[in-house]
């Protein structure tokens, strides 16, 4: 289990692709009490036994989206939905969360891109966290890389949001071996940047 200092955070991980110790770790991780959700990128396997009991029997709020390599009827017995895409929003974060081989961003699936503050997206195997300015306004980028099949060079990897009291986040993109960070940023929660006009 990964350990967080009392901080309300936000788990992100996906294309764990059935491998149970890897998925073991991020449950875990998920389970702490100050976990406010785990948002998966997708590619899972649920028809992997011990993944398949961990999410039915979970202890923790979950977003998963449906990966290239989901079967979204084989998730009917864990009373999730599956969608391409979701959207969500945490202390007034406004996410728009997908696998990325369909939907690589929010006009992509016929939304307006300017009302999101971050793109969480996977399939790509390798980390990234970046900002981009569009139309104005600051949109951080994320891919929390595969916590058990990393690409590129890259290290088997998650991110984590965390909250602070000073109305702040930062998101940490992580390896899953030895907890080591490999990027991170910061960024105002209660007052994010509005699109200059």
């Amino acid at each position: 289990m990964i350990e967080i200092n009392n901080e309300n955070f936000i788990l992100v991980a996906g294309d764990v692709h059935s491998n149970d110790q890897a998925f073991e770790i991020l449950a875990q991780t998920a389970s702490q009490e100050t976990c406010l959700g785990f948002i998966y990128t997708g590619d899972l396997d649920i028809e992997n036994y011990f993944i398949s009991q961990a999410v039915r029997c979970r202890s923790f709020v979950f977003f998963p989206v449906q990966g290239n390599c989901d079967n979204r009827w084989s998730w009917t017995d864990t009373g999730l939905n599956l969608p391409l895409y979701r959207t969500c929003t945490f202390k007034g974060l406004q996410m728009f969360v997908s696998h990325g081989h369909m939907y690589w961003d929010p006009s992509s699936a016929g939304l307006d891109g300017t009302r999101f503050d971050m793109v969480i997206t996977g399939h790509s195997h390798v980390p990234d966290l970046h900002t981009e300015i569009i139309d104005g306004k600051r949109v951080i980028f994320l891919n929390p890389g595969s916590a058990a099949r990393p690409r590129g060079g890259s290290r088997a990897s998650y991110a984590l949001i965390r909250f602070s009291n000073n109305g702040s986040a930062r998101i940490e993109v992580r390896a899953l071996d030895g907890d080591g960070l490999l990027s991170e940023e910061t960024i105002l929660v209660d007052k994010i940047p509005e699109r200059n006009n």
